[in-house]
């Protein structure tokens, strides 16, 4: 008996990338793993971009207009709604996947049993890394508490991300998130006792525009916000969990051009360690960025 594929929907949110939407189709066509279905969800586009997308005539490519621009989770959720596959994956509009990238994703997917499983990335735009780097360096397969370890570490890029079609129906992209809803949407699949595996290959090439949202320094002061509050009765009850998400969220905004002084704070009554309050004071002052970019010329 022949065996039978899966089809997988991948679901690419678009807005203003008349100069990349059709790479990012490109590489996800020119997979491995062909059973696909591309679902572009233009979120109010003012460019070329729709054009771009109708120039590709190929059967698999499904482009939906949203009335209203929505933001990028409400074009993930719509894009889930349109799906008809039995698994969906997530793309950017500005980004490459590796030929294998869907391959492998179902081969750990079904070895597995997973429900989610997402890849490291490899990240390129950032001028202090001229040739690019490999994202994230934590690998979460490694750690016994998985919740707790994404619950102070985002460790999860969008456009990595495979997941079973009945879980992202029953879990969805949260739409007043700004930023780290790719974070916020991990955090969610853990706690409802779903099973995620980290690929620790890099599948997907990232590209940093200059406006992408990952620049935007104020969205993500308001992200954080929302995700504390979101979340703080699993922090309360995991001490560690709490002390390294204030610590990231400081030394995130400060990579922002945002003050952590107020995390670095908590980090602190948190742990009561000298090094926590040292990172506070330096942020209080302004002194932190200055300070860690000379200590990073020598690490």
């Amino acid at each position: 008996m022949e065996k039978i594929s899966p089809l997988v929907s991948i679901v690419i949110p678009m807005y203003n990338r008349e100069k990349t939407i059709q790479t990012a189709i490109a590489s996800v066509l020119a997979q491995t793993y062909d059973k696909i279905e591309v679902i572009v969800v233009d979120d109010c586009s003012t460019d070329n971009s729709v054009n771009k997308v109708k120039q590709l005539k190929d059967d698999r490519i499904r482009l939906v207009l949203l009335k209203r621009n929505s933001g990028a989770c409400v074009a993930r959720n719509v894009g889930i709604d349109n799906a008809r596959g039995e698994y969906i994956a997530f793309h950017d509009s500005d980004d490459i996947w590796h030929k294998n990238k869907l391959e492998k994703s179902l081969y750990y997917m079904k070895k597995l049993e997973a429900d989610m499983v997402f890849s490291a990335l490899y990240k390129q735009g950032e001028k202090r890394y001229p040739t690019g780097r490999v994202l994230p360096k934590v690998n979460l397969n490694q750690e016994q508490d998985k919740i707790a370890f994404l619950l102070g570490s985002n460790c999860v890029s969008t456009q990595t991300i495979v997941i079973k079609k009945n879980v992202s129906e029953r879990v969805r992209f949260d739409e007043s998130l700004p930023r780290f809803q790719d974070w916020d949407l991990a955090l969610q699949i853990a706690l409802a006792g779903y099973k995620i595996h980290f690929i620790e290959e890099p599948l997907v090439d990232c590209y940093e525009q200059e406006d992408s949202i990952t620049k935007n320094s104020s969205k993500a002061v308001k992200a954080y916000e929302i995700l504390e509050k979101k979340y703080e009765n699993w922090r309360k009850n995991d001490k560690k969990a709490m002390l390294v998400f204030y610590s990231y969220a400081g030394n995130l905004l400060e990579k922002n051009g945002v003050s952590g002084a107020e995390y670095f704070k908590k980090a602190y009554d948190v742990s009561k360690a000298p090094k926590d309050f040292v990172r506070y004071i330096l942020a209080k002052t302004g002194l932190f960025r200055p300070v860690t970019n000379i200590m990073d010329k020598f690490l």
